[in-house]
């Protein structure tokens, strides 16, 4: 908001009342300062995060690169006539590297200035979008970061250069003669090539183990790097290989692998591209997979599913909440609620300082503690038997979302937190009422009672003041299995506490929506603001699109590979195409020889890419699996999840690239005449 006067306290108060909370550029008294969202010095000061972004842009350039190289070694062969004719004429190799590096340093400016345009053009048009969706913010204003347009089309350039790179090294090593009269020479490839990929392939996966292992993102990123570098100094080797296999097979594509085998300089950055594409959206798809499905298994509510937690926001005045009776029928007007019961927590009685809290927590039985010290679980013997015994584990997992470990009731609010049995309620009020405390830890209570301790700390040096009671004591077996502390106000008192109400819990039977959480808030807005906690189930319900958009991502990337180096390679073979049409083909072997190559690139690397993607995915999360089976206490490690999504995605994508080429070909062969 643009306000005719500078926020005060009192205009702050007036919207805090109102549920608005207050944000400013100047300190005032109830506003929040508005931080600096764009420090400095924050690449200074992550420089581990920095790493890993010049790594993500290198990954990028990497597969522009890939993208862009076959187009340049295409255009070299067609012209190698024109590169003779200037060998002939005196220029040496620097003049021939130098002529295919001025294409790259050309097509990579004039790509820059589009994209650059289309880029501007596309985030001024997008912008209410990604205010919506991604930053749930208004924008300030358009604003044009002129650095970085700059530093992007630089990198666009670099990139035009990269790609160029290799087809010049190999237009200033033709041979002159097969030039001038117009002969296709394949060059030989190097077995050096495919020892290097090996290496390197072999050092990335033991990289990003490492990195795993010790939870290092920039390792993990530097393994991943280089493993899929090596890939792609291997690819020609394997498209050369699976040629061999081309002669067990029909004419059409018996000829396509013989041209991706004749044509690896084209081929090969075409099949990495799609690869390195497909291999990433592969190892993030089976991550997300596995995370959530470690998610789940790990999941623990708060509270019973479907119950719902008002809890007051603002300022309370007085520190008293609305009478339960206006509340309850508010609820009931919007909810089918069983029961409506106030909550207490616990809090430092007065008087009491500013700096102050206290903590209260119940104290095990000598013979229930754990007999080993920390130090000692370092030890995998040690942690061995700390596992098979009873009292190093925990009865309870730790709960997912909005928890309250203690609080002070009579009773009634045990069937909304708790959802436990009816005759276990009743007996744990009975306890309450009798000045007791309830537990769901059953090693806490000996002989029918439990140690309480309550200390209270204020920042400083001051050692903590500690207060320790010995109460009835009960466990509620039944119900949510969370670790909870239930206080009786006497109890609370005795321990030297105060008791502070935090709003109502509200028993249901069904998980409200997000229309009746919002018709709730309404509700009871006039008598007091509240935000709503329900727990709606596993945190898994947001992965879906996730590994859908990484697929759509990898098989648009796939698309255009195969696209790209089908009309290159239809290109390069219209003389192969003439001899066919000469000999008698019918023109469906022009379509179904487009339909074959489209294939070779897409089919070959979505299959590579999915056999890296998921090897690079098993061994990061094997090494983390290892790193916290040796952490104490042992966490859930992650299950293995093909994320079934994406790969059906990444298997349909080769079909439909088939498909497109195979109907977007011409069929008729036309007869050219040769020159040779």
């Amino acid at each position: 908001m643009d306000l005719p006067a500078p926020v005060d306290a009192a205009l702050t108060a007036r919207l805090n009342a109102h549920g608005i909370s207050v944000s400013a550029r100047t300190p005032v008294p109830g506003a929040a300062a508005v931080p600096d969202a764009y420090p400095s010095n924050a690449l200074v000061s992550d420089p581990e995060g920095t790493g890993s972004a010049v790594l993500v842009g290198g990954l990028g350039l990497l597969e522009v690169v890939l993208l862009v190289g076959p187009a340049f070694a295409v255009g070299v062969r067609r012209r190698r006539r024109d590169l003779a004719l200037v060998a002939v004429a005196g220029g040496d190799a620097v003049h021939l590297r130098r002529i295919v590096l001025a294409d790259g340093v050309v097509l990579g400016g004039v790509g820059a200035a589009l994209g650059v345009l289309l880029g501007v053009a596309v985030a001024f048009a997008g912008r209410p979008l990604v205010e919506e969706h991604m930053m749930g913010a208004r924008f300030g204003g358009y604003r044009v970061f002129p650095a970085a347009l700059v530093t992007i089309a630089a990198v666009a350039v670099l990139a035009g250069v990269l790609a160029a790179l290799a087809p010049a090294w190999t237009a200033a090593r033709q041979d002159v003669v097969a030039g001038l009269a117009g002969r296709r020479t394949v060059p030989p490839h190097r077995r050096r090539w495919l020892v290097l990929g090996g290496t390197l392939t072999v050092l990335g996966t033991a990289t990003a183990a490492l990195g795993a292992q010790r939870g290092t993102p920039f390792v993990i990123l530097t393994g991943l790097v280089l493993g899929e570098l090596g890939l792609v100094f291997a690819t020609p080797t394997l498209v050369g290989l699976l040629a061999r296999v081309g002669r067990l097979l029909p004419l059409a594509p018996r000829i396509a692998l013989r041209d991706a085998s004749r044509n690896r300089s084209s081929a090969a950055p075409a099949i990495s591209a799609v690869m390195a594409a497909v291999a990433g959206s592969v190892a993030v798809g089976v991550w997300v997979a596995s995370d959530a499905a470690r998610a789940r298994a790990g999941w623990q509510p708060s509270m019973p599913p479907g119950h719902v937690m008002l809890v007051r926001s603002g300022p309370a005045e007085a520190d008293e909440l609305p009478p339960l009776p206006p509340v309850a029928d508010r609820v009931r007007s919007v909810l089918a609620a069983d029961s409506v019961a106030r909550i207490d927590v616990p809090v430092c009685a007065r008087p009491r300082r500013d700096d102050e809290h206290c903590t209260v927590d119940t104290v095990l039985p000598p013979e229930q503690i754990c007999p080993f010290q920390v130090e000692a679980f370092q030890s995998a013997e040690v942690r061995r038997r700390a596992q098979a015994d009873p009292r190093c584990r925990r009865p309870t997992p730790p709960p997912s979302g909005f928890h309250l470990p203690v609080v002070v009731d009579d009773g009634s609010a045990l069937p909304a937190l708790t959802d436990a049995p009816t005759e276990e309620v009743a007996r744990a009020a009975e306890v309450l009422r009798a000045g007791g405390a309830v537990v769901t830890d059953p090693r806490h209570v000996r002989d029918g009672t439990v140690t309480v301790a309550m200390s209270r700390l204020a920042e400083g040096s001051e050692p903590p003041v500690t207060t320790t009671a010995v109460l009835p004591g009960y466990v509620l077996r039944g119900g949510l299995p969370v670790d909870r502390l239930v206080l009786s106000t006497p109890a609370a008192a005795r321990l030297g506490l105060a008791v502070e109400p935090l709003g109502y819990a509200v028993e249901t039977h069904a998980v409200p929506t997000m229309t009746q959480q919002r018709r709730l808030v309404a509700e009871l807005r006039p008598l007091a603001p509240f935000w709503v906690e329900v727990d709606t189930g596993p945190p898994d319900s947001g992965r879906r699109p996730l590994l859908l958009l990484l697929a759509a991502g990898a098989g648009v990337i796939t698309l255009g590979a195969a696209g790209v180096a089908t009309g290159l390679a239809a290109a390069e073979g219209r003389r192969d195409l003439s001899t066919l049409a000469a000999v008698g083909a019918s023109p469906r072997v022009r379509r179904v020889l487009s339909l074959c190559q489209a294939g070779v690139i897409a089919g070959l690397g979505s299959v590579l890419g999915i056999v890296a993607g998921l090897g690079s995915a098993v061994v990061i999360l094997t090494s983390v699996n290892r790193q916290y089976a040796e952490s104490w206490p042992v966490q859930v490690p992650y299950p293995i999840v093909v994320p079934w999504l994406t790969l059906g995605v990444l298997v349909v994508v080769p079909l439909v690239a088939m498909l497109g080429a195979g109907l977007f070909t011409r069929s008729r062969l036309a007869v050219e005449r040769r020159l040779d």
